[in-house]
């Protein structure tokens, strides 16, 4: 195997109307997990990250870029 390669990727936590936190990576669209609390699924998109990734490389898929520090995520609060 070739050598390891350290990347960071945006990970988005958000409640579902059920209580329970989703995951997402929008570098990678089809990679969602969840867990009871935001820690749970922050550790789980992790494993599913790992999963993901190990898998397009064993397949010889180009993996995206880390994507960390690029652009902003801010909330905005209006009242309407």
């Amino acid at each position: 195997m070739g050598k390891e390669i350290t990347r960071r990727y945006r990970v988005i936590i958000e409640p579902d109307e059920d209580g329970v936190f989703i995951a997402t990576v929008p570098s990678l669209p089809g990679v969602v997990d969840q867990g009871e609390t935001e820690e749970e699924a922050l550790e789980n998109i992790k494993e599913a990250l790992d999963f993901t990734l190990t898998d397009m490389i064993e397949r010889g898929e180009e993996i995206p870029p880390s994507d960390a520090g690029r652009g902003v995520v801010r909330e905005v609060e209006l009242a309407v």
